[in-house]
Order: C-alpha cells, then structure tokens, then sequence
C-alpha cells in the first residue's frame, strides 16, 4: 500500500555555487511506507549479493582453472572482465529500454534464473571457450538487475534519501563478494583434492563442483524479487512512451554531466574491480595462504571496510547534498581517489600480511563509490528516461570497469613484468594509470552536476504544475 500524504521536499535555505536553493514547500508524492520500500531495497540487495557470487566466484579458482585448462594470467584476465562485460553491456541496453515500459519484477526474475544456469554451466566447460561462453551467459542474465533494481528503489525514495537507499543496495556488492570468497574457500576446502563422483555428470574436480554448487541455488532464490513492491514510477515529465532516441536526445543536452559521470565513475570501477579480482591470488602468491585463509581474510575485509563505506559514503553525501553541496556525488570521490594511488602503493611495498590486510580494506573503503554514482544519476533523470540512462552508464561502467581493470592487471602482468610474483605491483601500476584520469573526469563534471540538479529540479515543479 502506497502512502500518498503530503510530504515537505527537503529544501535547505542558503547557497551553494551561485545556485539559489528553493524555499521548502509540500507536493504531494506517492512513495510506499518506509517499511516497505526497506523491505525491497533488502530483498533487492540479496539478489545483488547473489549475482556477486556468480560472478565472483572465479576469483578464487584460478590456479585450479589454470592448471585444468592450461590458461594464462591474461586470459583468466579475460574471464573476470571483458568476457563478463561484453554481454554484460549488450543485454544491459536491451534490458533498460525494457524497464521503463514493462514490469521490473518479471525482468528480474528471468534474469536470476538465466545467469544462475550459465554460473552452473561453466562448472561443465571442457576447454577455455566453454568457459567463456558460459561467462558470456552470466554477465547476459545479471544484465537485467540493476537497471530494474536502480529505478525501483529511486520511485521508493525521495531525493534526498536515495544515496544512502542505493549504497546499501550497492552493498549488494561487497556482501556478494565476501560470501564468494568465504563460502567458496570452505566448499573448495571441504571437497576432497582430487575431487568427486557425480550423478550423470561423472568425476569432477573442486573447482567445478563450486561453480555447480553456487549457481543452482539462484533458480530457487529468484522467487524472492516477487516480494518485491514495483511502485508507480515518479517524477515523470510526460507520460508518453520514450525509446532509445528520446533518451540519447536527453543525454545529448546534458552531455558534459553525463560524460563526465561515466567515465569518471567507470574509470573508479576499473580500479575497484582490478585489485578486487586479483587479490586473492595475490596472497596466495605473496603470502602462500590457503584458500581457506585467504577466504577469511578477504570476506572480512570486504565485510567489514567494502560495505562500511559504501553505507557510509551514501549518509554522508545525502547529508552534504541536503545542505546545498549539489556536486558532492563526483566531488567526494576526487579525495578518496588520490588517497588510494598511495594506499595501493604501499600495499604492493610491504611483505607484512597484517598490514597489507589493513592496506586493502583502506583502498576497499575509498572505493565505495556505487550507491552515490546512481543516486546523482537518478536525480538528474526523469523517470521514463531512467532505466536507459542506468543501462548505458552501465554499459560504459562495465566496459571500463569489469572489462578493462582485471583485464588490464593481467596484462601488466603477463607482458609488461613478466612475472607471476610481480602481482602486487602490477595492481599499484594499474592504479597509478586509471585513479588520476579518474580525477580528471569528476573534476571537469563538477560544474554540470550543479546545472543538471538545477534542470532537474525545474522540470520536476513543471511535472507538477502540468499533472504529469
């Protein structure tokens, strides 16, 4: 049931770069109870970690997929990107044209239970292009979520909560990742080395049994999105139907903000995603830990400083932002970017396990960027645009992020050191490259952040002058 009463905008008085803030006045909004859109943001969250799990698994699996398969770095390089982005990005533009004119439950649930039978059918690949099929079917299917999930939760919300909103959605994220690394390590380690007999499928090794084991759960735990409230779609200018032309139209008259936000956040995700893929076999490398041990340390971390601060960095922008700070999406994480170049640095210099554990989870805490960089894309949309601009920031974010920064690591690796043991190293290096182009992009969309909060605010009054 959908609470319809008349609530005040949360408008601060004061100014902020020559923008005067409007005076608080009430509309009326017909956001669901607080209580229910937190009910579908969590189950909306589980989801996410569950795709995370898919996804990530593989990151610990290397070494065995090596040895099976006979690949190299560069190519398990590929199966942690580019070959999970590549119909990650193509489904992605399918799958946000649908969501802003079908319903986003049925998306979803056909998407978990497409990528949870790929996730399964890569523990049956026999050689590396079976297993880059099978990669090519996860990222289609996990297509569908954050487009749909991204639009629900901002028809949930009110502006100034969405940051925090979507950073516990993006979470998802981190929670995903420590269960695969931790629940991972323990299936491996419980599964006898030379692996087991099973039904139909004959003898199989650990690492495909993990890759079986984790992706058939999804077929069961898809039914959870219908727990899910699909709300009625806010802040509209109009309600005709819109494509993929009218959108590209919308983009184009905001391009330096879109640009800017893109590439600037897809750059971060490249280095997020680079250190995140390949760190643990860097302690298996570095620091000779078992699977088990670095299962633990890992899922801590990303536990403890991944979901930390990206709950954080969400209050803490939604805080700023209801205060007048109308570029503090982009502007927040130009520091936080130049604090990790050195965090990942010092990290590739110390032999201390201890302190390199503390190094990862600082750089793992900067790079909670994901709840504020759709929040501020949220707000400067309209909602019948919303799911086709989340799919094409996706679609740059994963071609730079998934795509390129595991890619890029691996081939650091394999053709610039030459050397396996030369890991830690190569992350820092990709750091070195992506973080400060980074910077540059946030820096130069500072300015049209504040202009499309001011745009989107003055179509949003129209909307509701007009009855739109």
């Amino acid at each position: 049931m959908l609470d319809s009463q008349v609530r005040p905008v949360p408008v601060e008085g004061g100014v902020e770069d020559g923008m005067a803030v409007r005076d608080a006045k009430a509309v009326a909004v017909q956001f669901p109870p607080a209580r229910v859109a937190w009910r579908s943001v969590i189950l909306l969250t589980a989801l996410y970690s569950l795709s995370l799990m898919d996804r990530q698994l593989i990151t610990l699996l290397v070494v065995d997929i090596r040895a099976d398969l006979g690949v190299s770095d560069f190519q398990m390089g590929l199966l942690h990107g580019l070959a999970f982005a590549l119909f990650y990005v193509t489904f992605g533009l399918a799958f946000g044209w649908a969501v802003d004119r079908y319903p986003r439950r049925a998306i979803i649930f056909l998407g978990v239970v497409f990528w949870s039978l790929a996730t399964a059918a890569g523990g049956l690949a026999r050689n590396f292009s079976q297993l880059l099929g099978a990669r090519f079917g996860v990222g289609a299917g996990e297509a569908s979520l954050n487009p749909a999930a991204y639009s629900i939760i901002a028809d949930s919300f009110p502006k100034h909560r969405r940051a925090v909103a979507l950073s516990v959605f993006g979470s998802g994220s981190y929670l995903g990742g420590a269960f695969a690394v931790a629940l991972g390590a323990l299936l491996i380690d419980s599964i006898p080395a030379d692996g087991l007999s099973l039904p139909f499928l004959g003898h199989l090794p650990p690492w495909r049994i993990a890759l079986i084991a984790v992706g058939l759960p999804g077929l069961v735990l898809a039914f959870l999105v219908w727990g899910v409230i699909d709300p009625p779609r806010q802040e509209r200018r109009s309600n005709d139907v819109v494509g993929l032309r009218d959108a590209l139209v919308f983009i184009g008259g905001r391009w330096r903000f879109f640009a800017c936000h893109f590439i600037g956040f897809g750059l971060l995700a490249a280095n997020a995603y680079a250190f995140g893929a390949w760190t643990p076999t860097y302690l298996i490398r570095k620091f000779e830990l078992s699977i088990a041990l670095v299962g633990l340390f890992s899922s801590t971390i990303v536990l403890v400083f991944g979901m930390g601060g990206t709950v954080f960095s969400g209050w803490l922008i939604d805080k700023l932002f209801a205060r007048g700070r109308t570029d503090i999406h982009l502007r927040f994480y130009i520091f936080c970017a130049a604090a990790q170049i050195a965090v990942l640095f010092a990290a590739a210099a110390t032999d201390s396990l201890p302190l390199f554990l503390a190094l990862n989870g600082t750089a793992m805490f900067l790079a909670s960027y994901t709840g504020a960089a759709v929040a501020a894309l949220q707000i400067a949309t309209p909602n019948e645009f919303r799911g086709q601009v989340s799919a094409i920031y996706l679609f740059v974010f994963t071609l730079l992020g998934i795509g390129l920064g595991p890619t890029l690591i691996g081939a650091i690796t394999t053709f610039v050191f030459r050397d396996d043991m030369m890991l830690g190293w190569a992350i820092a290096t990709g750091g070195a490259i992506l973080l400060p182009l980074a910077m540059l992009a946030l820096f130069l969309g500072l300015g049209p952040m504040r202009r499309a909060v001011i745009a989107a605010q003055e179509w949003s009054d129209e909307g509701e002058e007009s009855g739109a």
